[in-house]
């Protein structure tokens, strides 16, 4: 009897030890859920720029993981009609007072697009800090006011026109999770270098006088940086502009993953 009862014994720790070996621990548990949730669900963040609306620009970027640590994505920005940002510092850039009262004068507006590839230092994807090479096309439709002098009376006339750039750089950054499925983005510095092309026109028309006039005027330009070639006629006045490029990027963006 005794027999039996020790084999029972026997055959029931068996069981239940086999039983415990083969049932996963919390901690187990907890990371394969973990790793579930970041790898299959919730690879979208869409996020709006902060920084953007307090200088009355409009951001957007959305971002999708690939990978444990790796996402792609892209921001699209864009101006209304406005005048020339950060116009002060241009001017202390400008040595010509002429050149800088004309640079007052321009309207701008702009639409870019900037896709961009993420690799995030930390465990986890979408936390921690990043560096994120990216390219940048951008799109500048300007109205510039040339000013001349034609029998001591001050006249102008609007070239009008658009600017392209293309330019490529390399972003650093960090991220947060603050709440479920929200997130903290900023951008600290994002410097990119490329070049720009464009033409501006002004339809206007001009007696011989007129032409040399504002021929002088487009001569005494001196814009920092960019190259510029010009034809006037008795239609009015055609600009070429072409040179290097070069901007930063900075955000400060709220975003929801889904």
């Amino acid at each position: 009897m005794m027999k039996k009862i020790n084999f029972l014994l026997v055959l029931l720790c068996c069981q239940f030890g086999f039983s415990q070996n083969n049932l996963p621990t919390t901690t187990e548990e907890e990371v394969v859920s973990e790793k579930v949730t970041e790898i299959n669900e919730n690879k979208n963040l869409v996020k709006l720029n902060l920084l953007a609306l307090t200088m009355g620009n409009f951001s957007f970027q959305y971002e999708r993981s690939i990978g444990s640590k790796f996402t792609i994505g892209g921001s699209i920005n864009l101006m209304p009609n406005r005048k020339l940002p950060f116009s002060k510092k241009i001017e202390s850039l400008v040595d010509d007072k002429t050149t800088a009262a004309q640079l007052q004068g321009i309207r701008l507006s702009s639409f870019s697009i900037t896709p961009e590839a993420r690799f995030y230092l930390g465990k986890q994807v979408f936390k921690g800090f990043y560096v994120a090479p990216f390219f940048r096309y951008g799109s500048y439709s300007l109205k510039f006011p040339l000013n001349y002098t034609y029998e001591n009376q001050d006249q102008s006339i609007n070239l009008d026109g658009k600017v392209n750039t293309i330019s490529g750089g390399l972003a650093i950054g960090a991220q947060w999770k603050i709440a479920k499925n929200v997130y903290l983005d900023w951008l600290i510095m994002g410097p990119h270098f490329g070049s720009a092309k464009g033409n501006l026109t002004g339809n206007k028309a001009l007696n011989a006088d007129e032409q040399a006039a504002i021929a002088e005027s487009l001569n005494d330009l001196d814009i920092p940086v960019v190259d510029y070639e010009y034809e006037v006629n008795a239609n009015g006045a055609k600009a070429k502009i072409k040179g290097p490029w070069a901007g930063v990027r900075a955000s400060i963006g709220i975003g929801y993953r889904f």
